[in-house]
């Protein structure tokens, strides 16, 4: 730097020698050269524009084999309703829906889920078990129950009790357990017996409904809507006995809810689970307002936890 600045001064001397015979003062000639230089320099000194981070694309599949091995660690309670559901899956193929193991049996009720030796009882390998015990004995993930039906003898207040019950034993007793309810299907609109009406099977899913959302782990699926006709009871072409009993037609509609329910739920999960990780790994704002945004809108689950822990632990630009 400094053999530089010597440099330039022997310059100025030379050209001011050499010009004082035009009339060029050495003045003027220093002037215009440092003037020159210093622009030179402060155009060298701009620093290099930083190039903005964008967000990373997040790419989620979920495949059908995903799907299969979903409902392989699975299990569906159900009443006859759900025997009929039974009957559904094996027309469809011996490996269909990825084999779930069907806790169901004609009857059931909360009523005699506790009835030891009970006819009406579940069965698993054989013997009979409370729904609890049946899904601890089939170490199964995800269970699916479709109840209600027969025990709207009672007010849907009253079998509200009995479900919130049902389900916390069911929690108590298989920890980590994540459970689906199926909404309890409609009646057919002529077949409507005492409290076994639509009036009290909508109200039974709404206060059902309201308790998946406010409790972990647990998920609402609504099946009720695609079945009903105009009048808001099961549609004709869904029902096989003109009372509650459904058709194949109805289980396909029926499954159909039910998958893509799953399939928009793992897309979610996913989805999520990718963004905390980008968040973590790049800590810039904008990926962390992403994964903020996508972990908020889970329903509220054991994940949902986790993720919004390690979000709290990522510090971004």
């Amino acid at each position: 730097m400094k053999q530089g600045k010597m440099f330039m001064v022997f310059l100025v001397l030379v050209l001011a020698m050499e010009l004082s015979v035009t009339g060029i003062r050495a003045e003027e000639v220093s002037s215009t050269v440092i003037a020159e230089t210093e622009t030179t320099t402060a155009e060298t000194a701009q620093k290099p524009s930083v190039k903005k981070q964008s967000l990373k694309k997040i790419r989620v599949r979920v495949k059908k084999s995903d799907l299969l091995s979903f409902f392989k660690r699975s299990a569906f309670i159900g009443s006859s309703i759900g025997v009929g559901q039974r009957m559904y899956l094996d027309y469809e193929g011996r490996k269909y829906l990825g084999s779930p193991k069907m806790l169901v049996k004609g009857c059931y009720s909360f009523s005699n889920d506790n009835i030891v030796g009970g006819q009406y009882r579940l069965t698993y390998q054989g013997k009979d078990y409370s729904a609890r015990d049946a899904v601890a004995k089939a170490k199964v993930k995800y269970v699916f129950i479709n109840m209600g039906t027969n025990d709207l003898y009672e007010t849907p207040e009253k079998v509200y009790e009995r479900y919130k019950n049902y389900i916390k034993g069911i929690q108590k007793k298989n920890p980590g357990i994540r459970i689906f309810i199926e909404s309890t299907t409609p009646v057919f609109h002529a077949g409507q017996k005492g409290g076994l009406n639509n009036k009290n099977v909508n109200r039974l899913n709404k206060l059902m409904e309201k308790y998946c959302n406010r409790n972990r782990d647990l998920y609402f699926i609504d099946i009720t809507t695609a079945l009903k006709d105009s009048h808001g009871g099961l549609a004709a072409e869904y029902c096989s006995d003109h009372y509650v009993h459904i058709t194949m037609s109805g289980y396909r509609v029926w499954t159909q809810k039910v998958c893509a329910y799953v399939k928009h739920l793992l897309i979610q999960e996913k989805k999520a689970k990718i963004a905390v990780k980008y968040a973590k790994k790049r800590k810039i704002k904008k990926e962390y307002m992403r994964a903020k945004r996508l972990v908020g809108q889970l329903e509220k689950s054991t994940l949902k936890t986790e993720l919004t822990k390690k979000l709290k632990g990522i510090k971004y630009d």
